[in-house]
């Protein structure tokens, strides 16, 4: 049964004005019926790809954009958030969630936001890391860790001065509907290799979500843990296919994707 979002519309608005960041921007995909509607205001790209359109957030509109998306959810496919803090937007990134999976009427998928907003804090931490080690701010590897905690604000807004940022991206029918958290800092061939195996490892408690992790990491293992239980339960409870990817772009970018797709081909 569709619901509406259960954050309160005021609270992501005042998290959203006092969480801002210059490159912060939300990108509308349209879909045929909105490319014919708002056509005259698109620019179209020269590839021949589908135009993004990109509004970026500042304080003074922050509300009306939360308030006119979802109005054109019947005219896109596509939504997507580049953030250079997303763990600082977590009622921004909720709320479109649910107002999506409240369009499409699937709540059924709500503990999908878990594991956004793992992914996208796995996205965060990596470009900060990159950061601390572009700017030999750490000599030490066991440096890093507590750099994050203790120096976060300032290493975010050398994330934005250096254009390092992470993007979650939705697109959505009665369908299909699949999840994207990109970041731009390459993953090293070691670390794509353990997410592999762990994403194709059965887990049967929070704790085998941990196996290997030997060194300080920020909720290291965890999103793989919600991906294989969410993936299961819409298995056994809906009967829901799922695909779960991670690789890297030719651009440097680091990919996680989930589908879930409602109807069987």
């Amino acid at each position: 049964m569709s619901q509406a979002p259960a954050i309160p519309l005021n609270e992501v608005i005042e998290e959203s004005r006092n969480n801002l960041f210059s490159q912060d921007a939300i990108g509308i995909m349209f879909n045929n019926l909105g490319l014919i509607k708002f056509k005259n205001m698109l620019t179209m790209p020269n590839d021949g790809s589908v135009p993004l359109y990109t509004i970026f957030m500042k304080p003074d509109n922050t509300a009306l954009i939360l308030d006119k998306v979802p109005k054109l959810f019947p005219y896109t496919k596509g939504i997507t958030l580049k953030l250079t803090a997303p763990q600082k937007r977590r009622k921004l990134i909720t709320y479109l969630n649910d107002s999506i999976l409240d369009f499409i009427d699937r709540m059924e998928l709500e503990t999908s936001i878990n594991i956004i907003h793992e992914l996208t804090a796995n996205g965060e931490k990596a470009n900060l890391e990159n950061i601390i080690v572009r700017q030999k701010l750490a000599t030490d590897p066991k440096e890093v860790p507590p750099l994050i905690r203790n120096e976060r604000d300032m290493l975010l807004q050398m994330c934005n001065n250096r254009s390092k940022w992470v993007k979650i991206s939705w697109k959505f029918t009665h369908k299909i509907f699949k999840i994207e958290v990109k970041n731009n800092t390459p993953i090293d061939s070691m670390g794509l290799s353990n997410i592999k195996e762990k994403v194709s490892t059965k887990l049967n408690t929070i704790a085998d979500g941990f196996i290997g992790e030997i060194d300080d990491k920020i909720g290291a293992g965890l999103g793989l843990f919600f991906v294989n239980f969410f993936k299961d339960e819409m298995k056994e409870k809906y009967d829901f296919e799922t695909i779960f990817r991670v690789y890297e772009s030719d651009f440097g970018e680091t990919i996680a994707s989930l589908t879930v797709m409602f109807e069987r081909n």
